[in-house]
Parts: C-alpha cells; sequence; structure tokens
C-alpha cells in the first residue's frame, strides 16, 4: 500500500411511461465494455481502428477494464488484456468525440499521487473526455503479486477518492513538510466524473454520498444489480447516470442471434466457472452460470426491436439510460460477429432507443 504518501493531505418504435423520479428525462446513452473497451475480439493495433469505427457509429463511450494475467492462452481465457491507461491514451489520440472510460481501475495497485496525474494528463490531451471508474481492487491473485496486503484496501481506495479531487483542484497540498501542486490539472470541471464499482450496498450508498456515480458490471446477476440500484437510489442517487451493463448481442432476429451466439455463450460460460467467479460474494450465482440461464438471464440478445424491449423494461423498472454493453463477451465472440452486431447496435438499435427515451 502506499500509506503515508497522502495521509496528510485527506481531510417511436417502444411509447412507454418513464418512471416518476421528479428528474429531468434523459438522453439514452450507448457504451461498450470490456478489457479492450467492448472490442477485445482483437488483439492488436487494429483494436483502434475498431474504436475509430464505433466512434463513427455514435456510441458514446467505451470503457476499459484492469485485468492482470490474463491472455497468455486466447484460446481459453478469450482475450488478450492491454494496460488500460495506455490502451486509453492509444484510443483517446484516434478519436475525436468518443469518451474513455475505466470500467474499472484498481486502487488497491495505484499510487494515488501517480493516478492523479495521470487521469489528469489523459484529461488534458483528449479536451476532456475522460470517465474514471474505480473500485477497491480486492482480488487476492492481484494484491498477492503486486505485494499489497489485503488488510486496509478498503481504507485505501476511500482515502483515495477523497484525495484525488483534492488533487485535482486549483493551490497546493501538504506533503510531509512540503506543498505541491499535482500537475497537470483537468479540463473537466471540477474533476473528471468518478464512477464507483461495487457489490455491496453500503459502498452503493457511500459513492453518492460523496459525490460519485456507481457504475453496474455487466457480469453481476440481476437480482444483485437492483440491490445496487435501490442502494443507490435510496441514498440520493440519479439512475440516469449509471452505466449499466449488460452482455449484448444484436443479429437481424431473434433466432439468428441465439444460433450465432450460443457457441460463444457456452465458451464464455466454461470460463466463468473454472475460475469461480460464482464464489466471490454479491457478483453472481452458480446455477446463472449454466449457458441455458445465462443466455436467459444475463444478456440482451435478439432482433434490434427484441433488445430495445429488453432495454425498456430495465429502464421502466430502475430509471437506467445508459446501457453499457459488454459486446465482445470477454473476447470470446467471433470478430465478424462482434462487427456486425456492433453496426446494428449503433445504425439501429441506437436511434430506436433514442427515440423511445425521447418519447416517453
Amino acid at each position: 500500500m502506499t500509506e503515508g504518501i497522502y495521509a496528510s493531505t485527506v481531510g417511436p418504435a417502444i411509447e412507454r411511461g418513464a418512471p416518476d423520479t421528479g428528474r429531468p428525462a434523459r438522453s439514452f446513452k450507448l457504451g461498450l465494455s470490456g478489457c479492450g473497451g467492448g472490442l477485445e475480439s482483437i488483439s492488436t493495433s487494429q483494436i483502434l481502428d475498431l474504436a475509430e469505427r464505433v466512434e463513427a457509429l455514435g456510441f458514446t463511450g467505451v470503457w476499459l477494464n484492469e485485468e492482470h494475467f490474463q491472455g497468455s492462452i486466447v484460446e481459453v481465457e478469450g482475450r488478450r488484456c492491454h494496460s488500460p491507461l495506455i490502451l486509453a491514451s492509444a484510443i483517446l489520440a484516434r478519436t475525436k468525440r468518443l469518451r474513455v472510460g475505466f470500467s474499472v481501475l484498481l486502487a488497491a495497485l495505484h499510487n494515488p499521487v501517480r493516478l492523479a496525474e495521470e487521469i489528469a494528463t489523459l484529461d488534458v490531451i483528449s479536451d476532456g473526455r475522460v470517465d474514471l471508474g474505480i473500485s477497491r481492487g480486492n482480488n487476492p491473485r492481484y494484491l498477492n503479486a503486486y505485494g499489497v496486503k489485503p488488510e486496509g484496501t478498503a481504507d485505501h481506495f476511500k482515502e483515495m477518492l477523497t484525495f484525488l479531487p483534492r488533487a485535482w483542484a486549483a493551490g497546493t497540498l501538504p506533503f510531509g513538510d512540503a506543498v505541491h501542486s499535482i500537475e497537470p490539472k483537468p479540463i473537466q470541471t471540477p474533476h473528471p466524473p468518478i464512477y464507483v464499482g461495487t457489490n455491496t450496498n453500503e459502498t452503493a450508498a457511500w459513492a453518492t454520498q460523496n459525490g460519485h456515480k456507481i457504475i453496474c458490471h455487466g457480469i453481476i446477476s440481476m437480482p444483485n444489480q437492483r440491490r445496487l440500484m435501490r442502494a443507490y437510489v435510496d441514498a440520493g442517487g440519479d439512475p440516469g447516470g449509471v452505466p449499466f451493463g449488460r452482455f449484448v448481442y444484436v443479429s437481424e432476429t431473434d433466432a439468428s442471434a441465439r444460433k450465432e451466439l450460443w457457441p460463444t455463450v457456452e465458451k464464455l460460460t466454461t470460463r466463468l466457472r473454472g475460475f469461480g467467479l460464482f464464489r466471490r460474494e454479491g457478483v453472481i450465482d452458480e446455477a446463472r452460470l449454466e449457458p441455458e440461464n445465462f443466455y436467459r438471464d444475463m444478456v440482451i440478445a435478439g432482433s434490434p426491436e427484441t433488445c430495445a424491449e429488453k432495454f425498456m423494461a430495465l429502464h421502466d423498472e430502475l430509471g437506467v439510460t445508459y446501457l453499457n454493453a459488454l459486446s465482445a463477451f470477454f473476447g470470446f465472440l467471433p470478430l465478424p460477429l462482434l462487427e456486425r452486431s456492433l453496426n446494428l447496435m449503433g445504425t439501429v438499435l441506437r436511434p430506436r432507443l433514442e427515440r423511445a427515451l425521447a418519447a416517453a
């Protein structure tokens, strides 16, 4: 841990009625999420070409997961994960409008001063297109490899989220006997948006009470998503600002979607069962990792009309307006299918949902 470094500074196709939240109507946003920003069915520099393409298709942003030690056997693991900060810089350099976020960075593995500098640098060079998603980062494999003790990661996380806004504000901060201005300062004011990733109700409520949003990852089962959203909203959070993750695949028809996607679902669920994801409390139960259950409960798949209906059902229930698609299915989806699904998402599904939310 970096204990002591910053302790002194912490102080029309569908017309539905939206729930009456007392908040203004929100426009639909469509993002992509994964260790390659939802584009990880490809693991070379061509991923940057794909990022340019999704920008042209009208996607709001891509979100990069921080993962480690994955990709040595791509046929088994499905994806090769890159450094998220470096990949973010490359994508931002190749695009003009697309936002780039993190879904999420792992606080336990980052020095707070260094992270403040790097996120601010990305914000400056991109003219303010960065979203910081961050979580406690308590994966024991990662902590062990990085030499971080699990005790204290919760305190480190909350101290970091207190520190970062102060680091990005004008002026200096005390560091022992010295004072420093952490540079550069970000373009977005008061700072890049902070999205908290969590599996617990307590942290979801804490996020909004401290001026942050939450980000819901698509690997979390719907009962757990509902629980987290309820805790967040009950504490005063706005559901319309939450990037809401689901596995998403769009095809011409419901039948073609199932036929095309089914081999990917079988590979992905085998992989997820293999590393015991269901043993992590508050994420997903083992029964939902059976392929049929996974397809039914964890995936928005089908024709554009069906996918729009499924998202609007989430909107009606939870108030979400930002669909954050795990489009590459952890890299197991073949690239031609990913490209076709992205095209349908951008050209057909996105405009349909924009109209639906405008009507609502």
